[in-house]
């Protein structure tokens, strides 16, 4: 048989071949999200200059309440101007010297090492929102999560090429203990999935035990040199920081963690914030 004979023998579709194509799972992951649209400049750089003026007027001479003994003490090794026991003024001049210590960007280690990313600079991810109280099934019934809805959840966020992470807690399984919550989270996150994942970060107890976790899944000396989860550490207001959350974020240090700071707002779980390292 000629070739153009056998092309014309090739199936060209028809619904069988369309079928086959919608039951064929496809979970490879889309390839890491890179920014080329330029940046929106909503306001003119002597603006930007005034914004930055005063939020470092605010740091001088409001100053910011940490409510912790370590870090007060690690602030007056760092030379900022302690007042009133637990107010730390803060000069621009520091500010500015411990901004420019934290990296543009990193890699961020999944545990397949094909579903690492770049992060950070022009690159980004898309992660699954969390932190959902509750749950509406297929039954239309509203209720409290479990764990295996959020089971269910990370499973859908590996399967989805558009997803890069499977975050922690995309719902709060209420079906078990806070005090062994953030564990159950975790292992759920490292098992059904192998792109990126989140640790949690409500207490510094918590904060060690994911790292404990990352370390047996990973190996603690490539955890040394290698990012292999993140964290949101979220302040009581813009200016009060507590030791719940500085001792979580602690935690992540040690470990060479990346953590996001962030402030709380009116009650909403999710404000502004710098990605930090």
């Amino acid at each position: 048989m000629t070739a153009p004979a056998e092309a014309r023998a090739t199936p060209r579709g028809g619904r069988g071949s369309r079928r086959e194509l919608r039951q064929t799972i496809d979970d490879r992951m889309l390839p890491a999200l890179k920014r080329r649209m330029p940046l929106t400049e909503p306001l003119t750089p002597e603006q930007v200059v005034k914004i930055d003026a005063a939020s470092m007027d605010i740091l001088e001479d409001v100053g910011v309440i940490f409510r912790d003994p370590v870090a007060i003490e690690d602030w007056r090794k760092a030379g900022a101007d302690i007042r009133d026991g637990e107010r730390v003024h803060l000069d621009r001049g520091l500010i500015r010297e411990l901004i420019s210590t934290i990296p543009e960007d990193f890699t961020y280690h999944a545990r397949n090492p094909a579903r690492s990313l770049p992060f950070g600079k022009d690159h980004m991810i898309f992660v699954p929102m969390t932190g959902a109280p509750y749950i509406r099934d297929l039954d239309d019934k509203r209720r409290g999560p479990t764990l295996d809805d959020l089971a269910n959840f990370h499973k859908l966020s590996h399967m989805l090429p558009a997803l890069y992470s499977s975050a922690h807690h995309i719902v709060e399984p209420m079906d078990h203990v806070v005090a062994h919550r953030h564990l159950r989270i975790t292992y759920s996150s490292m098992k059904h999935s192998d792109k990126t994942f989140m640790g949690m970060t409500t207490s510094p107890k918590n904060a060690e035990d994911v790292l404990d976790m990352c370390a047996i899944l990973f190996g603690a000396e490539y955890m040394e040199t290698h990012p292999v989860v993140t964290g949101n550490c979220n302040g009581n207001s813009p200016l009060v920081w507590d030791e719940v959350m500085l001792g979580a974020m602690r935690a992540f240090c040690r470990r060479q963690v990346r953590r996001r700071c962030r402030t709380m707002r009116h009650g909403l779980s999710h404000g502004g914030g710098r990605a930090l390292g």
